[in-house]
């Protein structure tokens, strides 16, 4: 029995040696040249009117495009002055505000009345200005 033993894994090598049957190539069918077709006269001056719309329309984006970039840089420049502006504003009541603590009781009121009013103003402005650039 111990000499079977061998002899089967031999035949298990043996059968794992034995290479898969090679797949067979197919040839490739020559792809049959047709002619081109004829191109009618009145083909050809539509192709060339779609050509001429194509450029119209292209010029037209184009235009459209500068226009729209002088646009943006406008509207930048005046966000930037709004900013700046309004930033401006904040600088001054914020310097307002630090003042009216060092005021006396008859001051304090009048200086408060000018801080609220300033703070009401710059938050209309603030709001504007929100409105405007969404």
């Amino acid at each position: 029995m111990s000499a079977a033993t061998p002899k089967r894994k031999v035949a298990k090598k043996a059968a794992a040696k034995k290479k898969a049957p090679a797949k067979k190539k197919v040839a490739k069918k020559a792809a049959a040249k047709k002619a081109a077709p004829k191109v009618s006269a009145k083909q050809v001056s539509q192709q060339k009117k779609i050509a001429e719309q194509v450029k119209t329309v292209s010029k037209e984006i184009d235009r459209i495009e500068r226009e729209g970039q002088k646009m943006l840089k406008q509207a930048e420049k005046r966000y930037n002055s709004t900013i700046k502006s309004l930033k401006g504003e904040r600088a001054k009541l914020e310097k307002q505000a630090g003042t009216l603590a060092s005021k006396g009781e008859l001051a304090f009121d009048d200086v408060r009345k000018g801080v609220d009013a300033a703070y009401k103003d710059l938050a209309k402005a603030v709001k504007q200005a929100y409105k405007h650039f969404t």
